[in-house]
């Protein structure tokens, strides 16, 4: 298409923005990319097109593409595709070849100086969005552009304005409004940022399973009653937890708390201090018993698990703890990948045998090993005891071990 106008080369042209800088508030118009060897920007399209947007002109290809990688303001790109120095077939390929989003559905008007079939099946194979074809003087041509670039942009706003509202949908979604705990699937992409960020730090992170099971005070109980209970149960695990852990109700009558695990000890005091949370008379609501069962499972256990294993791992042991009717805290072994548990009952702030003992079933000996004077404290009337039934029994020989003598 050949432009040709009044304007000059030398005539005064607006200043071009910095690339990825918005528009100014004296513009505040759309951004438009043109790309011509110099007719366009001279033309009377230029010169309609630049009446009512924010024009930034380039001579080439690679320039263009630089400006578009840059530039998110660009709404639409014009480029003159059968020019030689221009290479737009190879912009056009470029635009639509892009792993960017945001390049590969951006708007382009592909210009042709005059009817070609070829030029014309290779604009549509490119997927340019419009074509314009105009000779001398070129006004409907412009009346034509402007016209399309009008309509382009106005689905552009609409089409960003879609995914605005999308993102700020699935944001709405990551909490659940009932709970105010995450979504499983918001739980499980958070959780694996923190075990990527654990795996780097070297730190350790546990995901805590709690399985809860409700009694009511009268004997029978309908479905939207106890879905209405558990409600209230994740509400009172999401007021209790910290800001840095998270939490999620990942089954009907199920929860999962994923948090830093600063030491085998006091994670375990954290998942006795949550039971205590729901186990509360009023978690579910007066006269509502809750039973809670408890699986834990830690990243050191095994490095490679993402989110959903480490997860997968925690409620199969808290349902392990469940069908066993058990009140300890199950863990797993690291060598022999069997379950061990662990009862929280203990003094509270000290190591206890009981911890000490599950944490050497877990691989964990070096945890103990800083405890060891308390526990030889707390063990020393069992030692002394079998001592004594030990020099009794030496002192007074069993019959048989008489006759053997």
């Amino acid at each position: 298409m050949t432009l040709r106008g009044n304007n000059t080369q030398g005539a005064a042209q607006p200043p071009v923005p910095e690339a990825g800088a918005a528009p100014s508030p004296q513009t505040a118009r759309p951004r438009i990319l043109l790309a011509d060897s110099g007719r366009i920007s001279r033309g009377a399209v230029a010169e309609s097109v630049r009446q009512q947007f924010d024009v930034r002109e380039v001579a080439d290809a690679e320039a263009a593409w630089q400006a578009v990688l840059l530039d998110a303001s660009i709404r639409i790109v014009i480029a003159e595709v059968a020019a030689p120095s221009i290479r737009g077939f190879d912009l056009l390929a470029r635009l639509r070849a892009s792993k960017v989003q945001r390049i590969r559905e951006m708007p382009a008007i592909a210009l042709l100086e005059r009817v070609n079939a070829a030029d014309s099946q290779r604009v549509v194979a490119l997927e340019a969005t419009e074509l314009v074809v105009g000779e001398p003087p070129a006004q409907d041509a412009a009346s034509e552009l402007l016209s399309r670039v009008r309509v382009l942009v106005d689905l552009a706003n609409t089409r960003d304005a879609l995914v605005e509202s999308r993102t700020e949908l699935e944001s709405a979604r990551t909490v659940d409004p009932d709970t105010e705990l995450l979504t499983l699937p918001a739980f499980d992409k958070q959780v694996d940022k923190l075990l990527s960020y654990a795996r780097r730090a070297l730190l350790d992170l546990a995901l805590i399973c709690i399985r809860v099971e409700l009694t009511m005070s009268h004997n029978e109980a309908w479905d939207g009653e106890i879905e209405q209970r558990m409600k209230l149960v994740g509400r009172a695990l999401s007021a209790s937890i910290r800001l840095e852990d998270l939490a999620t109700r990942s089954d009907k009558t199920e929860f999962c708390v994923a948090t830093q695990n600063n030491g085998m000890t006091d994670m375990l005091r954290f998942a006795a201090r949550l039971r205590k949370v729901l186990e509360n008379v009023d978690a579910a609501g007066p006269g509502v018993e809750v039973w809670t069962c408890i699986g834990v499972a830690t990243l050191s256990e095994e490095l490679r698990r993402g989110a959903v294993d480490l997860r997968a791992q925690a409620q199969r042991r808290a349902q392990m703890a469940q069908s066993s009717r058990s009140r300890r805290i199950m863990l797993g072994a690291v060598e022999s990948g069997k379950a061990v548990g662990f009862d929280p009952r203990g003094e509270t702030g000290s190591m206890d045998v009981n911890l000490a003992l599950a944490l050497i079933g877990s691989g964990r000996s070096a945890e103990v090993v800083a405890h060891l004077p308390r526990l030889l404290e707390q063990l020393n009337p069992l030692i002394r005891l079998i001592r004594q039934q030990q020099n009794v029994g030496a002192s007074n020989p069993t019959p048989s071990a008489e006759r053997e003598q």
